[in-house]
């Protein structure tokens, strides 16, 4: 799924929206009614439910048209899939669901603790890539987790994003976060959102073993810094290129 949002660019969210549609509506069939095209037909008609939720550029006119063609060559060599299949699949995804198709995801529990975090909160004010890295780094690790079964079949959503960031934390020197100002932070988050310490501990255990390593800030630091120089030189390149010849600033 991330290989069709990426190519769209689109945002990722879209994916564990989709996941979840597909993990509840798949928990409604039986087994004698799933078969493999039947299951593709869920999970494109999933995936397309959620990019209309979350990108209502994607909603109308040839290019809904053409992602839904696209969408129907996903279901595999060997089975088949038309635009008629996935409206009739959407329609029944529906009534299966009680219309319930927006719940929230891992990212918007990421979104919510950084924002109450105190580099979330640095961020607003600041010039630095604190709040930036913490938000992406966090949101990177739960966009892996989502095909991780240790991870979703035993943790709550809340509680895998929660453990990520915490996780983020823990690689931050003491001169980026003070001691104090983390576990002051750490203890009020766990009382305000009534975390089980052993729970998150336990979580970011498993969290540690199926993702990959975090990037250090300073490396993400870096790369940011580079990447913006290298579109600001892209961007005068291409506002020289448009100047009439002969017109200089000077005229």
């Amino acid at each position: 799924m991330y290989i069709v949002v990426d190519h769209y660019h689109i945002d990722r969210e879209v994916v564990a929206t989709a996941w979840n549609l597909c993990d509840r509506m798949i928990s409604k069939q039986t087994a004698a009614g799933l078969n493999q095209n039947r299951l593709g037909v869920i999970l494109v008609t999933c995936l397309l439910l959620a990019i209309k939720m979350k990108c209502r550029a994607f909603c109308e006119g040839e290019i809904a048209d053409n992602l839904v063609r696209a969408l129907c060559t996903l279901v595999g060599k060997n089975h088949t899939c038309t635009p008629q299949q996935i409206s009739a699949m959407e329609k029944e995804l529906l009534k299966t669901l009680d219309w319930k198709v927006n719940a929230p995801t891992m990212q918007d529990f990421v979104r919510l603790y950084v924002d109450l975090h105190p580099l979330g909160k640095l961020g607003a004010r600041s010039d630095t890539f604190l709040a930036q890295y913490l938000h992406e780094i966090t949101r990177y690790q739960v966009e892996q987790a989502i095909y991780k079964q240790a991870l979703m079949m035993n943790f709550k959503p809340s509680t895998i994003a929660f453990a990520a960031m915490m996780r983020v934390e823990e690689g931050l020197e003491e001169a980026v976060l003070p001691l104090d100002m983390r576990e002051a932070e750490t203890l009020s988050l766990h009382g305000e959102l009534k975390f089980e310490p052993a729970e998150v501990e336990e979580c970011l255990f498993v969290l540690e073993h199926y993702t990959q390593k975090i990037t250090p800030y300073e490396e993400y630091e870096s790369e940011i810094q580079r990447l913006t120089a290298a579109n600001i030189a892209r961007n005068a390149n291409a506002d020289q290129a448009l100047a009439p010849v002969g017109v200089t600033d000077g005229l």
